[in-house]
């Protein structure tokens, strides 16, 4: 059985046509909701269909507000499985964020003094809330810190993993662009730690804060003791005199030591390379050096901060052949059930983590291409280990 979802279609149609008819009274469904929710439909008055079901999606661009949502009684079977894919040759992205349009060159001369002089003529800005986008989430501490993540969470603490979303992010051309740093290429050295390693400040001999008119919303990005141990720290305040810098308890995992390398964030001084962006997050206006034309490519923003498609106890569904996109959060999350698959899909510009299975049985990710995840690319648990039972994902 097949049905069809489409931009250009209404969810009172039967969802069973390609496209809309000539009377425009019958076509495809225009939300997976529906989709989904006519599958339930079909099983409440017997079981599915031989060879199962197909949600054809037609290309298009699907903006997400929420989460897919599939739970058991969304399941196929082993031979009728439940299919979400794209339509032969069309493109169809799931997107957690929002085209954003109307940039315009910064004119306010408090903004333009704060401004690199050999940038500041090149930089754009836009009001996001005049577009409908308030809810900037925020920055977060997060990183790697901590090697031993199956029973600590990534600072050292006996805490499940982490899975906060991300804070707002930029994307131009389908690629993120770099919130504005310092310095815009390597790394600076710590050269002091006046009250120990574990005291909550590091000092650094650079003199580029004392340009800095505002400290409020700094950050700093690290490896702050070991090689394999990263994390960003909110600063706290900064001694322009002193060069001491302090972070937000509970500060780095590991502490500070001397000559481990860092860099600033956040900084709208600091906005003078090609690809940075700096949003102010009182005014709501987003800043934006772009690296090439703005007609040449839209300009995204991510918003959603729950995974793209989630499913609870869910067997027998395969996503094909779709392009999960822009987001805060995770691109797929799969908790328990058995025998889903995510096959032939893009996923891109990810908050989090691209693909997250959380136990079940036999989930599979097969022949994916993924691109520019936030944290990780495919995170799998599952099985028992004291039992050596297999979880036989794959």
């Amino acid at each position: 059985m097949d049905i069809y979802v489409s931009t250009e279609g209404n969810d009172q149609w039967s969802g069973s046509l390609r496209s809309p008819n000539t009377n425009k009274n019958d076509g495809p469904f225009k939300t997976l909701e529906r989709a989904r929710d006519k599958i339930r439909s079909i099983k409440k008055e017997g079981n599915l269909p031989e060879r199962g079901v197909t949600v054809w999606l037609r290309g298009g661009y699907y903006q997400r507000e929420h989460a897919f949502e599939l739970t058991s009684e969304d399941s196929g079977t082993v031979n009728k499985p439940v299919i979400y894919r794209a339509c032969e040759n069309e493109q169809v992205h799931l997107v957690g964020g929002k085209k954003v349009v109307g940039f315009q060159h910064v004119t306010d001369p408090i903004v333009l003094d704060r401004l690199d002089a050999s940038s500041k003529n090149r930089i754009m800005q836009v009001d996001l809330k005049s577009q409908g986008i308030t809810d900037f989430g925020s920055m977060k501490r997060r990183g790697k810190s901590n090697p031993w993540a199956d029973t600590f969470d990534q600072f050292g603490n006996p805490n499940p993993p982490n899975f906060d979303p991300a804070g707002l992010e930029v994307f131009f051309k389908d690629k993120p662009m770099q919130l504005a740093r310092y310095p815009n290429e390597g790394w600076l050295t710590i050269t002091g730690t006046p009250s120990g390693q574990h005291g909550g400040l590091f000092t650094s001999n650079d003199p580029r804060p004392k340009r800095w008119e505002k400290l409020e919303d700094v950050w700093v990005y690290g490896y702050w003791t070991y090689e394999w141990a990263d994390s960003y720290e909110k600063i706290k305040d900064i001694n322009t005199s002193t060069g001491d810098i302090v972070t937000e308890e509970p500060h780095a995992f590991h502490g500070y030591m001397v000559g481990k390398r860092f860099y600033y964030l956040n900084i709208l001084e600091e906005l003078d390379t090609p690809g940075e962006w700096y949003l102010d997050r009182n005014t709501g206006i987003l800043y934006f050096y772009p690296p090439e034309p703005l007609e040449q490519s839209q300009v995204l923003v991510s918003l959603l901060e729950d995974p793209l498609i989630s499913m609870d106890e869910t067997s027998h569904v395969i996503f094909q052949n779709l392009i999960l996109e822009c987001t805060r959060g995770l691109g797929v999350k799969t908790v328990g059930g058995s025998d889903t698959l995510i096959a032939g899909c893009t996923l891109r510009n990810i908050g989090t983590t691209a693909v997250n299975i959380l136990g079940g049985k036999r989930h599979g990710v097969l022949s994916c291409d993924i691109f520019f995840p936030g944290e990780g690319g495919i995170l799998v648990t599952g099985g028992d280990r004291k039992k050596l039972i297999p979880g036989e994902h794959y």
